[in-house]
């Protein structure tokens, strides 16, 4: 059995907006682990779900098929079923992009999110990789595909400073059923647990741990949920249905000591393909029409 970890969501309290006293700051010294509620303004997570629905909604209408117009989480699901069922390779190529959305971004490096990051201790907050975002839905299952991450810690595949903070939140309301993640409280005091690098992350030992260990995070929409990067988590999958779109973003501390003496690695590398993707793209036709510089006040 799992504990359930609950947002507390005390009075008066407005998004965007960091307490000057967190009463999270304490668990998550102790626990490794605490839930933010109501940080994240709901407007800005709805840009983001608008934003996603686009990419989905202009594939589809590319591949001739019918799109759902936006009305919410229920449209945003059937779109994202239909591309899914249409064309993998596409609905895959789409669920990519969405993580570079400027709305995803601008998220996840707004004063607020930052204010945390300083208030964990953070010093000229750096971070080492984009947003990463995470599709969860039974009717989205792709084979071999992602579909929840088994037991691991973000820091080995990070390598980073020693106090980095994971900051993930939830587009929609997240329960107990809708592929929540579980974490085990004070896993970060064992630091790096045992365990081997897979192809998605740095999977634990399953003989390190035990189901009765962890805790179940059940966030609503504009609470953030920050823990350490040794704190051991999975995602529910377990009886879980519907649909659940969450993205984290890994901030590190330039300040750290060790992070400091190391000259700051990161495991995350960019690389660029300086070959033409498409030869003969674009002819100056189509960068006219794009731009729009054929003539006209």
């Amino acid at each position: 059995m799992t504990l359930t970890l609950r947002s507390e969501r005390p009075r008066g309290i407005v998004a965007g907006r960091v307490p000057a006293q967190p009463g999270w700051l304490g668990a998550y010294r102790e626990s490794g682990l605490a839930v933010i509620p109501g940080v994240l303004p709901v407007d800005r997570l709805d840009r983001i779900a608008r934003d996603m629905h686009c990419t989905y909604e202009r594939q589809l209408e590319r591949l001739g098929l019918p799109a759902a117009p936006w009305s919410g989480r229920a449209s945003l699901l059937l779109n994202m079923e239909r591309l899914l069922q249409a064309d993998a390779k596409v609905y895959l190529a789409a669920t990519r992009h969405n993580a570079r959305l400027a709305s995803l971004q601008q998220l996840v490096v707004s004063d607020a999110v930052l204010a945390i990051a300083s208030t964990l201790g953070l010093q000229a907050t750096s971070l080492p990789t984009s947003p990463v975002l995470q599709v969860m839905g039974d009717t989205l299952r792709i084979p071999g595909g992602y579909h929840g991450v088994a037991t691991h810690q973000d820091w080995p595949v990070v390598q980073g400073s020693l106090d980095a903070v994971t900051m993930w939140f939830s587009l929609f309301d997240v329960t107990p059923r809708t592929f929540p993640l579980q974490l085990i409280p004070g896993s970060q005091r064992q630091g790096v647990w045992p365990g081997k690098i897979t192809e998605h992350t740095s999977e634990v030992d399953p003989a390190a741990y035990a189901d009765s260990d962890f805790v179940t995070a059940t966030v609503s929409r504009g609470d953030l949920l920050v823990f350490t990067g040794f704190t051991v988590h999975r995602t529910a999958v377990k009886d879980c249905a519907g649909l659940r779109i969450a993205a984290s973003m890994r901030y590190e501390n330039t300040a750290e000591p060790t992070f400091v003496e190391r000259e700051y690695p990161c495991a995350y590398q960019r690389t660029v393909i300086r070959e033409v993707l498409f030869p003969g793209f674009p002819s100056v036709a189509q960068v006219e029409g794009a731009i729009g510089f054929g003539g006209g006040a």
